[in-house]
């Protein structure tokens, strides 16, 4: 996701989140499409393994949202205008699949027979403010749990950066202090968690997903040159070793590969120039509406799509011109709604002004 700063950007950054937004769109191609258009195994295999963008998009909204806030003048005021900032900027398009899922469900009940329950009130309600989740509501649509994550992040991170900032005013307590430890805590039991080996406070907590926020934290950290490369490596090589070990050795390769073009976007502008090719940037571009859109075209119009060539004989063809037309209608429908929803939020959010501490301008770039 993108956030406001200085004009320029990271390149890299941006394809890694269209690639990522691309591979969760491939992991909800339905089943159904799939097997009819025959897909060789090892291409199926791929959409199956798609899931791992969302490790992806963690890591990534570590490492931007740390760059972003980075030189910040951490108060209660700037934690209030931070999440107006970040709500103006994209609940507009999380509102709007909020109001077109329930449309396009009652459409599908009522036309094609699907079977759909419409969210009650108060489940609307709770997804408004994020917290489905934690009222055990369920989701209107399949992504919505990773946002909920996201704005926990948020409120943790600046919170945290606020509330020890205070407490080192106030009583000479080392903010660098607390904020490692803080961190440090929050990775370790994270890892032992989804290792099965330290229990779940609750349900909807970010804590689950909090090593992999912290390797894009710690990205930051080292690429700033606030951090040791000697220190960081054997921190962010133990947390990607913990996931190999505990059997999740894609999503190693996939958090620790993120991290290292998080890392290295800030220091190699070659990197970024490899990744400046159009196709990678207009997909980093629509990459959130892209994210949150791609269900309203997938699942009806796999359903529209499978019931229109139903029992022709050149069904496999068919099927896979299907797979083809969905996954570019996505991608259409997502620059529609980037254009009509992102671009005017975008600018709009650009217009609540964040203070800064009174410090020397970073020569680093934020992804805008």
């Amino acid at each position: 996701m993108r956030d406001s700063g200085v004009a320029q950007r990271l390149a890299a950054v941006d394809a890694v989140r269209g690639l990522a937004a691309l591979a969760v769109v491939l992991f909800h191609v339905p089943a159904a499409v799939r097997d009819a258009a025959g897909i060789p195994r090892l291409l199926n295999a791929a959409f199956d393994a798609g899931y791992l963008g969302v490790d992806a998009f963690f890591v990534l909204s570590g490492f931007v949202i740390s760059l972003s806030v980075a030189h910040g003048e951490w108060t209660p005021r700037y934690l209030v205008r931070f999440l107006a900032r970040r709500s103006v900027r994209l609940d507009p398009a999380y509102w709007a699949v909020i109001a077109l899922e329930p449309l396009l469900g009652w459409i599908g009940f009522r036309f094609l027979g699907d079977q759909y329950t419409l969210p009650t009130l108060g489940g609307v309600l709770a997804h408004l403010v994020y917290l489905q989740d934690f009222l055990g509501l369920g989701q209107i649509s399949a992504v919505f749990w990773t946002l909920c994550f996201e704005v926990q992040f948020y409120l943790l991170l600046v919170g945290t950066l606020v509330l020890t900032t205070q407490l080192e005013r106030r009583t000479g307590l080392s903010r660098r202090g607390v904020l490692a430890a803080t961190l440090l805590t929050l990775v370790g039991y994270s890892l032992l968690m989804r290792a099965g080996l330290a229990p779940k406070p609750l349900t909807g907590l970010m804590l689950e997903r909090s090593y992999q926020f912290g390797l894009g934290i710690i990205a930051w950290l080292c690429a700033s040159g606030r951090l040791a490369p000697r220190h960081a490596l054997p921190l962010l090589g133990g947390i990607v070793v913990a996931r190999a070990a505990a059997g999740s050795v894609l999503e190693a390769l996939v958090i620790g590969g993120t991290t290292g073009v998080c890392w290295l976007s800030v220091r190699s502008a070659r990197l970024n120039q490899w990744a400046d090719a159009r196709p990678l940037q207009f997909l980093g571009r629509i990459s959130y509406s892209l994210y949150l859109f791609h269900g309203v075209v997938l699942g009806r119009g796999a359903t529209v799509w499978l019931m229109l060539v139903a029992g022709s004989p050149q069904l496999r063809a068919l099927a896979l011109l299907g797979l083809v037309l969905l996954l570019a209608g996505s991608v259409l429908f997502a620059f529609v709604m980037y254009r009509l929803i992102e671009v005017p939020t975008l600018r709009l959010s650009r217009r609540i002004r964040l203070d800064r501490a009174v410090l020397a301008p970073t020569a680093v770039p934020v992804p805008v």
